[in-house]
């Protein structure tokens, strides 16, 4: 099962880079956390925060690195985030560590970390 859930995660990334909706491989009531340090942290439920984001930067690009896969419902990617802040004007280039839970098929919950270690740590890897 974990290699589709691989399969997912990917197909949400390909998604996103061709520009194209990827709502077929996330449950509308998917619960996205910030971390605790974020400019906005906590829990918010739906697709909707997922456009949010993108919406605060111009240009913003996601190029997954590394897909890790948990052998469970989890998988961990580790990515670049590109993009200029549209408030502040200032370019990121910025590696993050994410946590995808897939359930049926679907991402049920999105986590992100400002590291790469941090990711990988809440996984339970090493």
């Amino acid at each position: 099962m974990s290699e589709r859930n691989v399969a997912v995660v990917r197909a949400i990334y390909d998604a996103w880079a061709g520009g194209r909706s990827a709502s077929a491989f996330i449950d509308p009531d998917v619960e996205y956390v910030n971390p605790p340090d974020a400019v906005e942290p906590g829990v918010r439920i739906g697709r909707r925060a997922f456009a949010e984001i993108r919406s605060s930067y111009d240009k913003v690009r996601i190029e997954p690195r590394q897909y890790i896969d948990t052998a469970g419902d989890d998988v961990v990617v580790i990515a670049t985030i590109t993009g200029r802040g549209r408030a502040s004007g200032l370019d990121i280039d910025w590696r993050h560590g994410y946590i995808w839970t897939i359930r049926d098929g679907k991402a049920v919950r999105f986590r992100w970390f400002n590291r790469p270690d941090e990711a990988l740590s809440a996984a339970g890897l090493t």
